[in-house]
């Protein structure tokens, strides 16, 4: 028998041993879409009919009076979902983690925690749903502010928490929009649109995975930078190919897979200029998914997919199977029924494709007006809630589905959590009410194998691939020390073992040093504010960790090094440093080249050294520049090249003389009319960066030419501060007579003193005033620089937050302009920055961060 044969034979037995028999899924729901992410349980005995009134005959087992937008998830006979907090005391409301027996409807215990530094209003409390981890038993939620915590499932008490919008620049909108927290193997992975430090300022949706152990971070992954918008679309997990992947839908607009254990980005599939919301269901080797939104490829709004997950890299012009764009399907995740895919697209219409083709089987059936909840299908019903107040228990056909009950929920109530099935029980929430419907004994479900597919055997490949670094991101004081993990995975992620200290090589960028056992040391005399990047070599392969010195308080920035410190979380895309000196002389001497002076410097700081700008592409950005020049329109409006260069050349020939720019050049480009025959010349302007340093004044800039980042806030430091007073000098510019917000964050409160509204004010939670906040009347003038200062202390249980404001220059005033007590206080958080600037540019200089003197 010659050698290949062996190997041959050797192999197939291998992957035989890792067809091991399956293991049958367990009664438990510890994912919103169900352990096996496919909203589809084994449990049987479900009634055919139930009534939400309740009493004798209705199936209703029990019904607690607890409304939220989550889906729950039951794990050890417990069900446990996130709700609004103190509704009754809204000086005390928030965000909580509440857990219920199951059996009984019972309420266990409760988490509740502050909502703080988020935009998100209490009515979209409760987005995201928790996640059970099995194997510990602990239950983790992400909340819509950026809080995260790991909970002890049976007492609620906290095993470790994290703050991502302070640590790691996880972005909350309005919207309230909230990615699901996943668990597998040893970790738990979260995800957001992230504004974080260093090489990650810009905005892009990223991927943490952390230690679900302790929260220490074991990798992290982006997208595509600069996404349209936040999502919350929810991984899932399968083995395709032999090679475990995460899928997930992107706040770019794309589907991506990842290696789930290494966070290693395997494809993307490009499918819209805006984020993608719905969950993907991964079935054998395809991916479908759906979105409601602007198609990259076509005029048409909305589809649904199916894609070849096999492929590698960006597939999105090669991993079509199938595509039809007559769907709107952007909230509601499709279901596989007995080879049949079912979904309901936004206006709660039911279709039933072939998923082989994507052609429609049978007619569609309409549901009410609006869907964002999944669909369940257990015991050979489909259950579907519509947002309205309408609910549906359907039976699946061969030509689609066919009703079997209706039924209307209490007016008012809205479903936007999902139905989910446990013990011959479907457990169903609205915004009103949390519903146990099914029998009174328990029922065992049949066993079901959780899936046919199996990763490759991992002996068939031993060889080191791919190098992690943990923790990967790391917060450090002077004099403290970090041991660091090399993890080596083969190629298709599998993990094999840790490197042994002798086997690596350990690098740094930046201050400290190693030791021979990995680990790394900061000197205690580091005073600097500094990011440092660890690489660890291993042969030939290589990875690499970031850390965030910061020393401890006192703290003192002037900016005259013509940095925005780079540790500083949020902060860097959204400010940019210039020369204060330089400015004041350009707007004294040609006041349009120092308008040029703060949009160039924005441009070289975000985007390199080289700009052009034209408006051939969708970024338009001559017309960006207009804008800002507040030329974009009118009479002003410079329409020819010859036009341009009259407007242009005196203030761009100053920032010549002074070194800002190198040159500048203008030339034209084609653009087609509107029969495609005949073009016309458009301008369009080159420049490139010049030698000239910061080297007078230093300022930061709080800049209005980021279009979604005109209002922002970034932090500075740990989380874990308290009882400390931050203070900076601010002066704003004024922009079509209008003012903008120039704030500090202390504690996890804002000083915000706002400029369109006149006025000075101090909250935690900006759309819900009423939880705490105090305001007082402040007239701002414009070019006049202020000292802004704003202390925060815990006394007595309640979290005391003064501020003050006067001009520079002038002694201190010993009253506090504006003071109010926390009763339900924010203990701790970091130093930050808050800003809006819609309606102009302000800047910070001399900002301080120091301990409270008592």
């Amino acid at each position: 028998m010659n050698r290949l044969l062996l190997t041959t034979l050797f192999s197939a037995a291998l992957f035989c041993l890792s067809e091991t028999p399956a293991q049958a899924v367990g009664p438990d729901w510890p994912y919103w879409v169900g352990p096996q992410y496919t909203g589809i349980s084994p449990e049987r005995g479900i009634p055919e009919k139930w009534d939400p009134k309740g009493g004798p005959g209705s199936n209703v087992l029990w019904d607690a009076p607890i409304g939220s937008r989550s889906t729950p998830i039951i794990m050890n006979e417990r069900l446990y979902l996130v709700t609004n907090s103190n509704e009754d005391d809204i000086n005390k409301a928030g965000e909580k983690v509440v857990c219920l027996d199951a059996n009984t409807g019972k309420v266990l215990w409760e988490h509740a925690f502050n909502v703080y530094l988020t935009d998100v209003p209490i009515e979209r409390i409760g987005w995201s749903s928790v996640v059970g981890d099995p194997e510990t038993g602990n239950v983790y939620v992400q909340g819509v502010c950026g809080y995260f915590c790991c909970l002890n499932g049976k007492t609620g008490e906290v095993v470790w928490e994290r703050s991502l919008h302070e640590e790691f620049g996880f972005l909350t909108t309005y919207g309230g929009r909230t990615n699901y927290p996943l668990i597998h193997e040893g970790n738990v992975i979260i995800s957001a649109v992230v504004i974080g430090w260093g090489e990650q300022a810009k905005p892009n949706h990223r991927f943490l995975a952390m230690d679900k152990s302790n929260g220490q971070v074991v990798w992290y992954v982006g997208t595509r930078p600069l996404p349209e918008d936040t999502t919350y679309s929810a991984p899932v997990i399968g083995v395709v190919d032999g090679e475990l992947q995460m899928v997930c839908g992107g706040g770019d607009g794309a589907v991506h897979g990842f290696q789930p254990r290494t966070g290693k980005k395997l494809w993307t599939y490009n499918l819209s200029a805006h984020g993608v919301n719905t969950t993907p269901l991964l079935h054998g080797d395809r991916v479908y998914i759906g979105h409601s939104e602007e198609n990259l490829d076509s005029n048409e709004m909305g589809a649904l997919l199916c894609i070849d997950a096999k492929q590698r890299g960006d597939i999105s012009k090669t991993g079509t199977i199938w595509k039809k764009t007559q769907y709107a399907v952007g909230r509601s995740s499709p279901i596989m029924i007995e080879n049949r895919l079912y979904f309901v697209d936004d206006r709660a219409k039911l279709y039933c494709v072939d998923p082989e083709t994507g052609n429609e089987v049978g007619k569609s059936i309409p549901l009410g007006t609006m869907m964002r909840a999944n669909l369940l299908y257990v015991d050979g019903k489909i259950f579907i809630n519509e947002v309205n107040g309408r609910g549906y228990i359907l039976k699946p056909t061969e030509k689609g589905a066919e009703f079997v009950h209706k039924y209307r929920f209490p007016r008012g109530d809205e479903c936007y959590g999902s139905p989910i099935a446990w013990r011959g029980r479907v457990y169903i929430p609205t915004t009103g009410h949390m519903y146990c419907v099914g029998n009174a004994e328990l029922v065992e479900a049949e066993a079901v194998k959780a899936s046919q597919a199996r990763e490759t055997h991992i002996a068939l490949d031993e060889r080191p691939a791919q190098l992690s670094v943990v923790p990967t991101e790391s917060l450090l004081v002077p004099g403290a020390r970090q041991q660091f993990q090399a993890r080596l995975y083969n190629a298709k992620g599998q993990y094999l073992r840790n490197a042994h200290p002798d086997e690596v090589e350990f690098s740094l960028q930046g201050p400290g040093e190693f030791d021979n056992s990995g680990r790394y040391t900061i000197q205690s005399t580091q005073t600097q504010h500094q990011g440092v990047i660890v690489t660890a070599k291993h042969r030939n392969i290589e990875g690499t960790a970031r850390i965030r010195v910061i020393p401890s308080l006192n703290w003192s920035f002037d900016f005259n090094d013509g940095k925005v410190p780079e540790t500083w979380v949020g902060c860097s895309y959204r400010h940019v440093p210039l020369d204060w000196d330089l400015l004041s002389k350009l707007k004294a001497e040609n006041a349009f080249a120092s308008d040029l002076y703060i949009y160039f410097m924005t441009e070289f700081a975000n985007f390199g050294p080289k700009r052009e700008f034209d408006d051939s592409t969708p970024q338009q950005r001559l017309k960006g520049l207009l804008t800002f020049l507040n030329l974009a329109e009118g009479e002003d409006k410079p329409k020819t090249l010859d036009e341009f260069k009259a407007k242009f050349d005196a203030g761009l020939q100053k920032l010549v003389d002074e070194n800002v720019i190198s040159g500048f050049t203008w030339s034209t480009w084609d653009r087609k009319t509107g029969n495609g025959e005949e073009t016309v010349p458009e301008a369009k302007l080159s420049i490139e960066r010049g030698e000239r340093k910061i080297d007078g004044n230093g300022v930061i800039c709080k800049v209005t030419t980021i279009p979604k980042g005109t209002r922002s806030q970034g932090w500075m430091g740990p989380t874990d501060l308290t009882n400390y007073t931050i203070q900076s000098d601010v002066l704003s510019f004024s922009r079509l007579g209008k003012l903008p917000d120039a704030g500090l964050i202390g504690q996890r409160y804002t000083f915000d003193l706002m400029g369109a509204s006149k006025q000075l004010q101090v909250r935690t939670w900006t759309p819900q005033l009423n939880r705490f906040s105090a305001s007082v009347s402040f007239e701002w003038k414009p070019e006049v620089w202020y000292t802004m200062k704003l202390k925060t202390s815990v006394k007595d249980g309640k979290a005391l937050v003064q501020g003050k404001i006067w001009v520079r220059g002038e002694p201190e005033p010993e009253a506090w302009s504006i003071e109010a007590a926390d009763i339900s206080p924010n203990l701790i958080g970091s130093p930050g920055l808050f800003g809006n600037t819609k309606d102009g540019e302000f800047f910070y200089d001399n900002l301080t961060v120091t301990r409270n003197a008592e």
